[in-house]
């Protein structure tokens, strides 16, 4: 099980990779701010990766959770980070559980509150790792994330080097 913020939510959605969260962490739970940011207002601008977030909602392994904490806009105004981030690093707390976040704000404020903080190129890396994809499928994905969320050319490299070093027993 883990949280979800937005981002690589849409990210792992447009490069054709969200099942990877299904195959690493069974469940992936999302407050409703960020259904609200991805599949409500995502099919209102007509977003093709929110009908399939829509879909895998549907398909039962992403939850929403309805819970409310009214501390949110506080938090997220005095932290300065998105209100749905906050709403994802609280639940992530709430449950006990590691949190998909790519913001580095945001990633480091989590990381100070003691979570797990697994990014978009994390689930790629994890996911050669355990052999659920292939090396190839991993870089191929990768290169696809540099063209739909900004990544620096060090932490491109630095992924890229990273698969590519991973030992492969298939």
């Amino acid at each position: 099980m883990i949280v979800s913020n937005s981002g690589p939510l849409i990210h792992l959605a447009k490069v054709g990779s969200i099942g990877l969260l299904k195959e690493l962490f069974g469940k992936v739970i999302i407050p409703h701010e960020v259904r609200l940011e991805v599949v409500d207002r995502g099919k209102d601008e007509g977003m093709a990766d929110a009908f399939l977030i829509e879909s895998e909602i549907e398909n039962g392994w992403i939850v929403t959770d309805q819970s409310n904490n009214n501390k949110i806009k506080e938090i997220a105004s005095s932290a300065g980070i998105d209100i749905g981030e906050v709403a994802a690093i609280m639940l992530a707390r709430r449950k006990k559980c590691p949190v998909l976040i790519d913001d580095l704000a945001a990633r480091r404020f989590a990381a100070g509150l003691g979570l797990e903080v697994v990014g978009s190129i994390g689930v790629l890396i994890r996911s050669a790792k355990l052999q659920k994809i292939s090396k190839n499928e991993a870089l191929e994905a990768l290169d696809k994330l540099a063209r739909v969320m900004w990544l620096s050319v060090d932490v491109y490299e630095d992924a890229r080097k990273v698969i590519e070093g991973l030992a492969w027993t298939k």
